[in-house]
């Protein structure tokens, strides 16, 4: 599995992309697995911080017992110019509670009234990148 500086040196354009893409949008989609094994949509705010995609996690989501249990994920951002789409998965795992790390968090989410115990922090490592865009989408 590669963090996000990792995935940067070995597919750097792949994840200029990605980090143009989740720059530009605030929202993208975590894909996870229930207990039943059933698939799970959710929005939700990443942000690249100190070479690592992290993200914060209420623990009253559903979310959170599938990323504790089953770690897998896959993540997909909202579509830029012709379609253009960046997706990722791998593993995510619990960040321990570094008060430096989940301030610097906070700060690039953009959580101006901070975070408290119940915003668990989660870093998303890859093992699969892809970048694609559909030229001319939706002309013959």
């Amino acid at each position: 599995m590669l963090d996000w500086d990792q995935l940067e040196c070995e597919v750097p354009a792949i994840t200029t992309v990605g980090r143009q893409l989740l720059e530009r949008n605030e929202v993208a989609f975590l894909a996870t697995v229930s207990a039943s094994g059933r698939p799970r949509l959710h929005p939700f705010v990443p942000r690249i911080v100190d070479g690592k995609l992290l993200a914060f996690v209420l623990d009253s989501s559903p979310k959170i017992g599938d990323l504790r249990v089953r770690r897998q994920y896959s993540m997909h951002t909202m579509p830029g110019d012709e379609d253009e789409e960046f997706f990722v998965s791998g593993e995510a795992s619990e960040i321990d509670q570094q008060v430096v790390l989940r301030s610097a968090a906070a700060d690039a989410m953009g959580f101006a009234t901070g975070v408290d115990a119940h915003h668990i922090l989660f870093e998303f490592r890859f093992d699969r990148a892809l970048h694609t865009r559909w030229l001319d989408f939706g002309t013959p």
